[in-house]
């Protein structure tokens, strides 16, 4: 044929119709060493936010990705990171450099991990005081960093599922914003650890989210044995939602780490005392 065979395959390979692809992409891009040859490469992160359009997918390769402040603000994008579990990270050393926020509806990150400098204010963040994005998923991303790991401020549609919040003093944090409070937070299968004052909690002691699902999850002690000042701490009784199947690292089910308000419904969770139906007590 005149066109010639490679050109075509190159052509498939880069719009995702070969090996069961990706063929409803708008754009493929390809971030990191040894990236494809048929694909569109992109020096660094922040080159690849740049210039994403709505229904791109972008591949990771393995690395620590040393870029900070990084925002996601197009919508329906996909950004999979192309390695072994854990071995792709934005690791910012900029004094005071952030993760990445996400500021549009519709973000998808798989295999992706963030982190942030100990000065800094999040290692991932989704949504603004102004913005509230609506559909954010998370599959088995690690979140980590002193101070505030995750922090979700009047989000809606959310799923974080098989991811970990660790190495920090707050793994997850839950903020209402201008537009009203968190939607439809479902956090599932996830581990909490060594976080040292709150596994998953308030920023300030009021109503933050409607319809929180907590499923499945652990949340572990530290490294030493010694364990967080909280794991849940949501004490105010407009939040609402459901807490089931969980583990906790302690003794019995108490409300000195696991504060919630009357609109959170507490079905069986663990101890090392078992599964408890009743309320902390």
């Amino acid at each position: 044929m005149a066109t010639g065979l490679w050109p075509a395959l190159k052509l498939g390979a880069s719009n995702g119709v070969l090996m069961g692809g990706y063929p409803f992409a708008r754009n493929q891009y390809f971030v990191g060493a040894n990236s494809p040859v048929f694909g569109v490469r992109v020096d660094n992160l922040q080159a690849l936010f740049d210039r994403l359009v709505s229904g791109d997918i972008a591949f990771i390769g393995p690395g620590s990705y040393d870029e900070e402040d990084l925002v996601i603000d197009t919508p329906n994008v996909t950004i999979i990171g192309a390695g072994n579990r854990g071995q792709i990270g934005i690791a910012p050393s900029a004094v005071g450099g952030n993760g990445l926020q996400i500021l549009a509806d519709g973000v998808t990150l798989v295999n992706v991990g963030c982190a942030k400098e100990s000065t800094a204010d999040f290692a991932l963040k989704v949504g603004s005081q102004t913005i509230s994005p609506d559909r954010f998923r998370a599959y088995g991303c690690k979140i980590e960093g002193d101070g505030i790991a995750a922090h979700l401020q009047g989000a809606g549609d959310v799923i974080m599922d098989d991811c970990e919040f660790c190495w920090c003093g707050s793994a997850l944090i839950l903020e209402s914003n201008d537009i009203g409070f968190n939607t439809q937070i479902r956090i599932k299968n996830s581990l909490f650890h060594n976080y040292v004052t709150v596994g998953l909690g308030q920023f300030a002691a009021a109503q933050q989210v409607n319809d929180l699902w907590l499923i499945d999850n652990v949340f572990a002690r530290q490294e030493d044995g010694t364990v967080g000042t909280d794991d849940i701490l949501l004490a105010d009784n407009g939040n609402t939602g459901l807490i089931t199947g969980n583990r906790f690292p302690r003794a019995t089910n108490g409300t000195g780490f696991i504060t919630i308000g009357t609109g959170l419904i507490y079905n069986p969770n663990g101890t090392e005392a078992g599964w408890s139906t009743a309320r902390p007590a």
